[in-house]
Parts: structure tokens; sequence; C-alpha cells
């Protein structure tokens, strides 16, 4: 995990970019984490850099031209190995080549960049969990059908970004 102090220029950002797009279809919080998940953008540009484009397929276009889409989940907490990363049911079929996961804290002020996966990795390796369903392990309900995998399970990239080998397949 790297951590990432949210600034007020990224703020300023995800901000313009929300009011830009509205409400979005099929969100699972009614549109209440769209600040959250721009930051999260943010954060993926921060650490792996590239071109912010934000289509519903994809949101970053990497230098080697990878799509990278970024998922984000709001936090009060620092993120433990064990939590969740979460792909709606809704967004299984999106055309990127990876997915990179987020977390944000609520009051805006701290973010992380949780790891990556490709998406054939990641719902090879996630679970399946139905809305309502309870994990006692980070005291979450699912708020929709969705595939979880553990943080922990996610590909890392070091701070100077040296171990990232990625590839078009």
């Amino acid at each position: 995990m790297i951590p990432v102090k949210i600034t007020d220029e990224m703020f300023l950002k995800a901000r313009e970019k929300n009011s830009e797009m509205g409400l979005l279809r099929n969100s699972i919080i009614k549109g209440n984490g769209s600040i959250a998940g721009f930051l999260g953008e943010q954060i993926v540009l921060e650490v792996l850099g590239g071109e912010w484009v934000n289509t519903y397929e994809y949101d970053i276009v990497l230098e080697n031209g990878l799509k990278v889409e970024v998922k984000t989940k709001q936090t009060t907490v620092t993120p433990k190995p064990d939590y969740s990363c979460s792909i709606s049911n809704f967004n299984t079929h999106q055309q990127c080549d990876i997915y990179a996961f987020t977390r944000v804290m609520k009051d805006y002020s701290m973010g992380w960049y949780l790891g990556y996966c490709t998406p054939a990795e990641y719902f090879d390796k996630a679970n399946f969990v139905k809305k309502g369903d309870f994990d006692p392990s980070n005291n979450w309900t699912s708020h929709a059908d969705c595939y979880n995998l553990p943080i922990q399970e996610l590909n890392n990239v070091q701070d100077n970004g040296s171990d990232m080998l990625f590839e078009r397949t």
C-alpha cells in the first residue's frame, strides 16, 4: 500500500469532475462516493502517472497504452491487508487492461493506492458476495452483488514503480 496525502488541487479536480458528471447510473451509494472515486483516480495518477480520460470503460491510460479502471472505497481507518477490494456485479465487463484499487478517507485528507490486478486475475481469485451479506473479518455488509478480493491478494507497486511489469496482452 502506498499512502498519498490528498492535496487541495486533487480535491478541486475531483469536485470539478463530479460536477461535470452528475449522478452515476447504478451507483451503489447513490452518488455519495463520486468525489471519493475521482480522488481515487487522482491517487492512481500520482502513483502510476498517465492521462486521465475518465470513460465508462476505464479512467486512465498509462504511458505504455494500458487502460486502467480505478475502484475506490471510502474509509474512516487505515486499510488493513485483509480488507476487501470490490467490483460491483454491474461492472464486470468494462474494457480495461488492469483494475487499480484505492481507499480514500471520508474527510478527504488521505488516500491509499492499494495495488492492481488484471481483470482475468481478479475474477479468477475473487469471491462473489450477494447484496446484504456480512463479512465479520472487517465488519462490512455488501451494498450490492459484487466480487471481493483482499488487498493482500493484489499485485503491489513500489513507491518508485520499479516492479511494475505491465504489458499488453
